[in-house]
């Protein structure tokens, strides 16, 4: 409604400018001619020929809405050209009316007026149409942008959904292991797995969370990945400053790849083994890292499976396809690395 008011208002605004210019225009033409400037008769001739269709305006707005024109419905501009004739009539005669009253006099009927108010009732027409025109542009391109923004969240919740199972058949054959040989490891995983369960399923209802809430999420699978392997799993975290935990990562995005380094680093060995995590800031860019130092990765390993696919396709959907990185590569002193660059920002209050 308010929308609909300041439009309105801005019409009006329009014909109160073009009053004032043919005003200005015609006492300026009295005084280039050397005679007084008239302004009150110059600008009650300018206010009865604008005002009148100021006033007309939202019937042919609403009648140009009502016999919108197109290609298949050309019969329409018979329509509003029939109408357009007793509204260039009333309207001269109107006008003519309020000048005898205001003027005093006789005001006479031309034909010529009514050829001029009738080409004006075209031109509000066309206007008409113009704006109606635009709106459809503007009503499409915001569809546009809903439904690829619906497209994009379906499909970050398909790939949230597809790790979700991944994680728990994972987690789930780990107590399987567990429920004989260890008892009480495998029922304190079972109680841990039901925290992360819930977090997990939370976290799933937004893009991007906090880094602080992330690792939050990811101290409760650590706890269950120590179950599995006691004193040989250590993960150090390691985070450059304060405001970078208040910085926004996509939800579930270190856990995966944490899993991973478990896999290659710990589970393929016998022996203790240790992942690092530093979490960064450099100017506008978040740089994460995920270091192993188990025995590295095969050619066939580098590949994406399904936990670095799954990162990488969220984070392009989120971000497009150049503004992250994510790589993943052997370490030079032994071990992967899997090296995350993300856009730098804040989560803002609401």
């Amino acid at each position: 409604m308010r929308r609909r008011l300041i439009f309105w208002l801005a019409v009006f605004a329009g014909w109160t400018l073009l009053v004032m210019v043919f005003a200005v225009s015609s006492s300026l033409t009295y005084a280039l001619t050397y005679q007084p400037p008239r302004w009150r008769y110059t600008i009650t001739m300018a206010a009865t020929e604008w005002y009148v269709w100021a006033a007309f305006t939202p019937l042919v707005a609403w009648l140009s809405r009502r016999f919108r024109l197109s290609r298949a419905r050309w019969w329409r501009m018979l329509i509003l050209g029939a109408i357009g004739v007793p509204v260039a009539f009333i309207k001269v005669t109107m006008t003519r009316v309020l000048r005898g009253v205001t003027e005093g006099g006789e005001a006479y009927f031309q034909i010529s007026d009514l050829a001029a108010q009738y080409l004006i009732y075209w031109g509000i027409v066309a206007a008409t149409h113009a704006w109606l025109y635009y709106r459809d542009v503007q009503g499409r391109e915001l569809r546009a942008s809903q439904l690829e923004a619906l497209l994009a969240q379906t499909r970050l919740q398909m790939l949230s959904m597809q790790l979700q199972p991944h994680f728990l058949f994972n987690t789930l054959n780990t107590i399987a292991e567990l429920v004989h040989q260890r008892p009480e490891a495998a029922e304190r995983m079972i109680t841990d797995l039901s925290h992360l369960l819930r977090e997990t399923l939370h976290a799933g209802l937004v893009d991007r969370v906090p880094v602080e809430q992330e690792l939050q999420l990811l101290d409760r699978y650590v706890e269950i990945q120590r179950a599995r392997f006691g004193d040989r799993l250590t993960v150090d975290v390691v985070i450059d400053e304060e405001a970078t935990k208040s910085a926004l990562v996509p939800s579930l995005l270190l856990q995966p790849l944490v899993e991973n380094a478990i896999k290659h680093g710990i589970g393929a060995r016998a022996g203790a083994g240790r992942i690092e995590i530093t979490i960064s800031r450099s100017g506008d860019t978040l740089a994460i890292e995920i270091r192993d130092d188990g025995r590295g990765l095969g050619d066939a390993e580098i590949k994406d499976g399904l936990g670095l696919g799954n990162c990488r396709s969220r984070l392009q959907t989120l971000y497009g396809t150049s503004n992250y990185r994510l790589d993943m590569l052997n370490r030079d002193t032994g071990g992967a690395v899997v090296r995350i660059a993300l856009p730098f920002q804040i989560e803002r209050a609401s």
